[in-house]
């Protein structure tokens, strides 16, 4: 079985937990990137941001995973936010229809990542 290449870590920022995302996600880290999601939804957050600025890639099965979510957090009245998408995560969620699922945006100039650096990840 092929090993996933996927980072995943938490950072808890004033509006609510960052789910931060490195590497690549597909078939093989499905588990870990629901597990990671259910968890934090569950949490009871409307605001869930999602910093994907370090995933160079996610498939589609890795894109339903994050629409699901997204879905169970605008259930609440809530949002996810997709914070600095690479072109070709970005272009999967296009081309998917998806991208209305997300408020997608940008690191302003000079905003850091997140400190995850109290998480085990």
């Amino acid at each position: 079985m092929a090993v996933s290449s996927l980072e995943v870590s938490i950072a808890t920022e004033v509006s609510g937990p960052v789910l931060v995302l490195a590497g690549e996600t597909d078939v093989t880290s499905i588990p870990r990137l629901d597990e990671t999601l259910a968890a934090q939804i569950s949490g009871q957050a409307v605001q869930l941001t999602i910093d994907a600025a370090n995933l160079r890639y996610a498939d589609s099965a890795s894109m339903r995973t994050l629409v699901m979510a997204a879905m169970k957090v605008r259930n609440r009245a809530g949002s996810v936010t997709l914070l600095d998408p690479q072109p070709p995560v970005a272009r999967m969620l296009d081309l998917l229809c998806v991208d209305e699922m997300f408020s997608i945006r940008r690191r302003a100039a000079g905003e850091t990542h997140p400190d995850t650096s109290a998480d085990g990840g």
